[in-house]
């Protein structure tokens, strides 16, 4: 019966000591100014550095300015790009290091045409992998497409 408890015990320490030292533990959270309170309110990074590679949670699409609903979803596509931009320039990355995203669309076959034009206009080839997803809602009220990216540092 000893014998049991005390494997018990070392498994449990074994399994927590290993826990802390996961990969995300030596990770760099990437966060940009203005959204340290959603890391700390709904705990999870914007993105996270590990190494060469940086891995950015999903960015949500809102429609911006006016026009049809085309040119406003393009401005809202133009407007996520730039905060990537943004949130991943401290780690000296670039749109050129996305290596793959993927996307989550309200209305895929409407935006699929909009989001092709304005990746092509924002980003060099060779292009990056890409997956587009049908979804039936995002976790933002009126959120149009959620897109998460990976990106891989130049050495």
């Amino acid at each position: 019966m000893l014998k049991h408890t005390i494997s018990g015990a070392l498994l449990i320490m074994a399994s927590t000591a290993s826990f802390a030292d996961g990969s995300r533990q030596t990770a760099t959270p990437l966060i940009p100014e203005g959204w340290e309170g959603i890391y700390e309110d709904y705990g999870f990074s914007p993105a996270l550095q590990i190494g060469d590679t940086i891995y950015v949670s999903g960015m949500i699409v809102q429609l911006s300015g006016e026009g049809t609903y085309e040119q406003r979803y393009a401005n809202g596509l133009r407007n996520l790009f730039k905060t990537l931009e943004k949130m991943i320039a401290p780690a000296g990355a670039t749109l050129d290091d996305i290596i793959d995203m993927t996307s989550f669309h309200t209305d895929l076959p409407r935006q699929m045409r909009t989001i092709l034009d304005v990746r092509k206009e924002l980003m060099n080839k060779p292009h990056p992998a890409w997956t587009a997803v049908g979804t039936t809602s995002l976790a933002v009220p009126n959120g149009q497409t959620e897109i998460k990216f990976t990106l891989k540092l130049k050495k």
